[in-house]
């Protein structure tokens, strides 16, 4: 029996193609083409980790012109310009590679996270509303969901959003932090301290960010529980990155427990 030969060119260009060149067209580039594309991808991600974010982007800029169709050069692109500061240009690559693969969940919700940060609030619901259409149950769309809706001041929507996403993942600290938030913006400090201690417990012994030592201090200190807060706030500030807001309120409850202590 004579064994079938495959042409060369066809099999490299499979081999690439899984490699991570993703919708390619028929007329696209030649598959030497693909494979240089890969291999500058591949410097670029080499790049990025070493630290030297220049050289990456110039890497994955020409991956990107070597095969404009691959999903992945564009979203590691996007991912080294939004860390070099140039946020339009990233939030562009995002789009392109959308355009690309718009199913894409994770690109949804990466793109959502950085319109969000640039405060393009319409754009972020969109590509937050699709994932969570197209993926119902990914906590991280509901979190970026309840995070639009936080943004554009509806506490309400966005809690039932992150109590969605917690019912996916609940020891996600991020979206316990926000869930602890919206309860102290909607004056239930009960209900945020009980949502702090199960983010606490994620922790090992002293490492409890600033960042939630200092709400701890909020919603304590709502409570009457001025002690406690005073604790928590005092926590936070020796961490050495604690909000601004717990040296503020640290100071204030320390001027007033003062002549307390000279009667």
């Amino acid at each position: 029996m004579v064994a079938r030969c495959v042409p060369i060119a066809a099999l490299l260009l499979l081999s690439v193609a899984a490699a991570g060149c993703r919708l390619v067209p028929r007329n696209g580039p030649a598959p030497e083409q693909l494979a240089e594309a890969r291999r500058l991808s591949n410097l670029g991600l080499s790049a990025t980790d070493s630290g030297d974010l220049i050289k990456a982007e110039g890497l994955l800029e020409q991956a990107v012109q070597r095969c404009p169709t691959d999903v992945d050069a564009r979203k590691h692109y996007a991912r080294v310009l939004w860390e070099r500061g140039e946020k339009m240009e990233a939030v562009g690559q995002i789009g392109e590679a959308l355009k690309l693969s718009p199913s894409d969940i994770d690109l949804c919700i990466e793109g959502g996270r950085m319109y969000l940060e640039l405060g393009l609030l319409d754009d972020a619901e969109r590509l937050a509303s699709e994932a969570v259409r197209t993926v119902p149950r990914s906590p991280a769309a509901w979190h970026l969901h309840g995070q639009v809706a936080l943004a554009r001041g509806q506490p309400v929507n966005a809690l039932a959003d992150f109590q969605h996403s917690l019912a996916f993942e609940p020891d996600n600290r991020e979206v316990l932090l926000d869930t602890a938030e919206v309860y102290r913006q909607l004056e239930r400090p009960k209900r945020a301290l009980a949502t702090l201690a199960v983010l606490e417990e994620t922790y090992g012994p002293n490492q409890v960010p600033a960042e939630v030592l200092a709400l701890e201090g909020l919603a304590q200190e709502s409570l009457g529980r001025r002690h406690d807060a005073l604790e928590s706030y005092r926590a936070a500030v020796a961490k050495g990155d604690a909000p601004p807001q717990a040296a503020t309120r640290l100071a204030a409850l320390e001027a007033e427990a003062v002549p307390l202590l000279l009667r």
